[in-house]
């Protein structure tokens, strides 16, 4: 599996890949920073990300192809970003049903520190806030 930064050309198969993970932010993915992950040569799993300010980042949309779950490529996508762009504390939101990303994010040291009620809608719920201090 090889992970490296997205570009334009990537954006039809992130979108592919959106519209395959319903829980899936489901957003125009362009004008944003994108990792990507590769297996033979296929995108399998994306990552979009923005500075927020100069020690804080966000990510935005996570995702990987169905076929290509439990096999490490979230993580690998967010090693990635965590390597290459160490701002002081990285946050992001998760919808409070899914339980499987916020396992993930837990083992990769984030922490959750709010709730956003009606943060997500169709369906609505509430996304939980978690935050990377380092």
């Amino acid at each position: 599996m090889d992970v490296r930064r997205g570009t334009e050309a990537d954006l039809s198969d992130i979108c592919r890949i959106q519209r395959s993970v319903p829980e899936a932010a489901q957003w125009d993915p362009s004008g944003y920073e994108l990792w990507v992950a590769e297996h033979q040569a296929r995108i399998v799993g994306f990552l979009a990300w923005r500075a927020t300010a100069p020690d804080e980042a966000e990510i935005l949309n996570l995702a990987v192809e169905p076929a290509f779950r439990r096999q490490g490529v979230a993580s690998l996508l967010v090693r990635a970003l965590l390597h290459a762009s160490p701002p002081e504390s990285f946050f992001l939101e998760v919808r409070e049903s899914n339980r499987a990303a916020r396992a993930l994010y837990r083992k990769l040291k984030f922490e959750e520190v709010g709730a956003r009620f009606g943060y997500y809608s169709n369906p609505p719920e509430t996304g939980i806030v978690m935050r990377l201090q380092s």
